[in-house]
């Protein structure tokens, strides 16, 4: 049976007017027919079939007709299959009697459904859903059988997402059968769907449940019958299983009698002829049949062998060639009748509807449908949909080639080329293959006129898009290719066996997945690296490859469940593990893909165009297989596949329900973030214009911090960081009647991140602790903060604690910070070091006594928090140290105590050990600790000590200039004062004028 509006049939309807009166009843169906009355009429035969085809066979289109021809007596629709069945074998047929005996008078209880990707018992309930509210419409839901109602609660759960168990469908189909009290017939349209769904989840019950509806108990009153359409075999639909479960297929389709739907050529041809109606042609009817017969005089007798002169007839106006090459084309390249059906009866463009509507007969000359037209109406029509089919190598080609030269060449010699190329796509053998006399005769309307077209197709040859080959009298123009890509690909399947966590993580890399929600509500940008593991990771060593990451989640592609999943990864970032499901499929689609990606970068295939171009379009397709089976396995909706979030199992039913864990883990392991809208500044890597704005932002701070906003206007970048980072913060405000650095409140959103970072200033009490272990820290949960925010927070709390927190640079301290630290600083946090300078107790009165040495000096501090800084006293031993002479820094002539303050200046570099330290020791005094119930008396002492070593050390110099002076008195024996000690020593030295051989002595004189 044939549909003849060459669209798919949904069976899902029980009446449909018009369809019987469109439809024909191919052989095949007749067949078909035959064999399932044989079952109705005796119980002992076989109860279960499958008519197997591939896609626009005619399957449903002959479903329907049976659900029709199965219905109730007073069903219009049953006398119209009747009809159409008498219209073919006539009333007194075998069939035609065994169809109106068999079926009761109420009809048979017709279950029909089509199936999807679920298990097989939800399948079989929708469709006894369906049939009894068909069966029993005319009664109120009350009245109906208790199996009836059962059936609608059934059906509600299965909406609900619930699941029904396999074991009640056997029982559950003869209570309908037996509430009905006539037969029930379940077809189920697309069964390969439920298939698809067995061998993706192992889901064997459903697979007996197929075997025990096929071996239900015989009883006349309760008799079920069962129909399954499929697009192939039950064993194609389990290819990639072990031979183990393959076998046990092998043994559920034995259970049904299978009925394969496919026409040959002549039958698709004679269908074609019944197809098209003449009415209205009559005075062209004498003309056709004698072109009939002397085209089909002409032919090769190979092509005429199974049709006759009627058949040909039959199928005007299309081209008798066209006619024979028709079939072929929409068998090996779409959709069998479907695709043919389509082609005759719709509108679109080259379709043979638009060529009755463009064509009119001019004279007693009959024009003709051909070849050149079919091959655009494929290329429009058919399109992409040719990239899955078999010999798709010999379609690009000539479809390349036809594109490359279309524009140079003349309607005539585009429509010769067309031909040829059609006929090279259906064959290159036997009596349909390009020969030049098929070729002419295929444009041409009469016999004729094909001499004309031997012109073209040498004009063709002259200029090398075409070549004749004379071995096997062809006109080719696909060259064809030497590389086996099948063969290639099972080459490399058999060699590659790479586990599958090593092909998905060379081949299909994850993007890193967002935690939404509280991205969206901090600013900051959280994002969780996913990756696949098997067993041979060991779960309790991981750590992020990218260290920017925010946690880890862990597809796991393996049969065997994880065990003992650790709550967070080695560099404590959280660890979330997804078992995948489906895992065989997604195997075979990952080799078949890498497979392909391998081949593309073979050397034999950059010399081979024809090969090159295939491996890419089936490149393009096993890749959105690879990506739908890849979804398919990690979809935690459809599989309940196990997830442990932080080492704990949770149910994870929506994949929204996933994205809302990852906000509700970064919660919990972040939940000292810092809140910051500012994408410029809230980021691991800075632009450059964020960069250039955030150093200008540290320069106002260092030198601006007195000024309203920094002394920053209009609206730059620079504006936009200080708003975000300073002024909304509150840390840039007014104390008092003076603007300044300040400690932000808990509301402000970075008070923690400050905490932090003041805490980690604070603890270098003992030695310097680098800046890249505050990074490291900050960027660690639970802060989780970006780079780029980390310098400016650091220079406010630096500068909020200059008393107090000294930074030094390759571990010399830097007594006044600059823009010109900070741009390295930025960049090698790990040169630069803090350390807390700790004044309090005895150490706040031997400050406050050594300040008294050098007198009240302005605090280095200009924001008036604190009047006293140690760096107050210390800035001034520095300048001391680096102002003594040479000789002074050198000499042993000063006091032992003296000598000591001078070697402990110039030794050490950290301040608070200079002063509360080395200086005391220096001084013969104990190290100053912030202990309390120290002596206070020792401040005193240390001041007094210290003035004097300082003053001593201070004045060695001078006292050697006047030694030096004493001395050349004394050598001399000048005793006149000092201003006539030059005058004396030169009259002295011009008696020796001229006297003298030394001649430095002569140079003094």
């Amino acid at each position: 049976m044939s549909w003849l509006w060459g669209r798919k049939f949904k069976i899902f309807h029980y009446n449909i007017d018009f369809f019987c009166k469109r439809s024909i009843l191919t052989e095949r169906s007749l067949d078909a027919l035959r064999r399932i009355l044989t079952g109705f009429a005796n119980p002992e035969t076989n109860r279960a079939w499958t008519l197997t085809g591939v896609y626009g066979t005619g399957k449903s289109s002959f479903a329907q007709f049976l659900i029709s021809a199965c219905a109730d007596r007073e069903n219009h629709i049953r006398q119209q299959a009747l009809t159409l069945l008498e219209s073919t074998l006539e009333s007194d047929s075998q069939e035609y009697r065994a169809l109106s005996e068999t079926i009761p008078e109420q009809g048979f209880f017709r279950a029909v459904v089509t199936a999807q990707r679920e298990p097989l018992s939800h399948t079989i309930v929708r469709a006894l859903h369906r049939g009894a509210e068909v069966f029993w419409h005319d009664m109120v839901q009350s009245k109906r059988p208790a199996v009836a109602r059962g059936l609608v609660d059934l059906k509600a759960e299965i909406d609900a997402g619930k699941t029904i168990k396999s074991r009640a469908i056997p029982s559950l189909v003869q209570e309908v059968a037996q509430a009905a009290k006539t037969p029930v017939l379940l077809v189920v349209d697309e069964l390969g769907k439920n298939l698809e769904f067995v061998a993706q989840n192992q889901g064997q019950e459903d697979l007996y449940l197929l075997q025990q509806l096929a071996e239900l108990p015989r009883d006349s009153n309760s008799q079920v019958y069962l129909v399954g359409l499929l697009h192939q075999s039950f064993a194609d639909y389990g290819e990639r299983l072990s031979s183990v479960q393959r076998n046990e297929w092998a043994k559920i389709q034995g259970r049904f009698e299978d009925i394969p739907f496919k026409d040959s050529a002549p039958q698709m041809i004679r269908l074609m002829g019944k197809a098209i109606e003449c009415s209205g042609a009559e005075k062209f009817a004498c003309a056709i049949v004698n072109q009939a017969e002397e085209w089909f005089e002409l032919l090769p007798k190979e092509l005429t062998a199974d049709i006759s002169p009627d058949v040909v007839s039959s199928t005007y106006p299309l081209h008798p060639i066209a006619a024979l090459v028709l079939p072929e084309l929409c068998t090996q390249y779409a959709q069998n009748d479907r695709s043919l059906f389509t082609f005759l009866t719709s509108a679109e463009p080259y379709s043979f509807n638009r060529y009755l509507e463009e064509t009119q007969v001019k004279g007693m000359e009959l024009p003709t449908l051909k070849l050149d037209r079919v091959y655009d109406y494929f290329i429009e029509a058919v399109g992409m949909g040719i990239t899955s089919r078999p010999k798709l190598q010999r379609w690009i080609e000539v479809q390349g080639l036809i594109n490359d030269v279309a524009k140079t060449l003349d309607a005539d010699s585009l429509r010769v080329l067309k031909t040829i190329g059609t006929l090279n796509i259906v064959t290159t053998t036997g009596a349909l293959k390009a020969t030049r006399s098929l070729v002419s005769l295929a444009l041409s309307n009469s016999v004729e006129e094909a001499e004309n077209w031997q012109r073209a197709i040498d004009n063709l040859l002259q200029k090398g898009i075409v070549t004749y080959r004379r071995q096997v009298d062809e006109l080719r123009i696909w060259e064809g290719s030497d590389f086996n890509v099948d063969s290639a690909v099972a080459d490399y399947l058999a060699k590659q066996r790479s586990p599958l966590v090593e092909l998905l993580s060379e081949i299909r890399p994850m993007d890193p997945l967002v935690a939404q929600r509280h991205s969206y509500l901090t600013g900051t940008l959280r994002y969780f690296e996913r990756r696949y593991l098997d067993e041979s990771a060991t779960l309790s060593t991981l750590s992020c490859l990218n260290e920017d990451a925010d946690g880890l989640i862990a597809y796991w592609v393996s049969e065997e469940l994880p065990q003992r999943v650790p709550t967070k990864t080695t560099d404590g970032k959280p660890l979330i593990v997804l078992c995948a499901a489906k895992l065989e499929t997604l195997r075979m689609h990952s080799r078949e893909f890498a497979a392909l990606k391998h081949i593309q970068h073979s050397s034999e295939l950059q010399s081979d165009g024809v090969a090159r171009r295939e491996v890419r379009y089936r490149l393009v397709q096993a890749e959105e297989l690879l990506d739908e089976s890849l979804s398919q396995a990690v979809d935690v909706a459809e599989n309940r596949n196990l997830c442990l979030i932080q080492g704990k199992p949770e149910k994870i039913r929506h994949v929204r329900d996933l994205n809302a864990q990852l906000s509700q883990v970064c919660d919990r392991v972040y939940h000292k973030t810092l809140c910051l809208w500012n994408e410029h500044i809230n980021r691991r890597d800075l632009t450059s214009q964020g960069a250039k704005a955030r150093m200008e932002l540290i320069a106002a701070m260092l030198e601006k911090s007195a000024l309203e906003r920094l002394g920053f206007e209009g609206y730059g970048p620079e504006v936009s960081l200080y708003d975000s980072l300073l002024a909304e913060t509150r840390i840039h405000q007014e104390d008092g009647d003076e603007l300044g650095i300040y400690p932000p409140p808990d509301d402000s959103g970075v008070a923690t991140v400050w905490e932090a970072i003041e805490d980690f200033c604070l603890e270098a009490k003992e030695q310097q602790q680098t800046l890249d272990l505050l990074y490291q820290r900050l960027q660690a949960p639970p802060y989780g903060m970006k780079q780029g925010a980390i310098p400016v927070l650091l220079t406010a709390v630096l500068l909020y604690h200059a008393d107090d927190v000294g930074v030094y640079q390759d571990g010399t301290f830097i007594p006044v910070l600059g823009l010109e630290h900070f741009e390295l600083l930025v960049r090698y946090p790990e040169r630069f070091a803090v350390k807390y300078f700790e004044v309090i107790g005895l150490r706040s009165q031997v400050f406050k006594e050594l300040e008294a040495i050098w007198g009240k000096r302005k605090p280095l501090n200009k924001s008036g928090v604190r009047n006293a800084t140690l760096l107050t006293v210390v800035k001034p031993l520095f300048q001391f140290a680096k102002a003594l002479p040479a000789y002074t820094t050198q000499t042993q002539r000063l006091s032992s105590e003296a000598l000591r303050v001078l070697q402990a200046l110039k030794r050490e570099q950290e301040p608070d050990e200079l002063v509360f330290t080395s200086l005391p020791q220096a001084c013969g005094l104990p190290a100053i600790t912030t202990e309390e119930g120290e002596d206070a008396n020792i401040a005193k002492t240390l001041r007094i000590k210290l003035g004097e070593a300082l003053r001593e050390i201070q004045t060695a110099y001078d006292r050697l200039l006047n030694d030096c002076q004493t001395r050349l008195y004394e050598a001399f024996g000048i005793r006149s004062p000092e201003t006539k000690l030059r005058e004396d020593l030169r009259v002295r030295a011009s008696y020796i004028g001229g006297q003298s051989l030394e001649r430095r002595l002569t140079s003094f004189a």
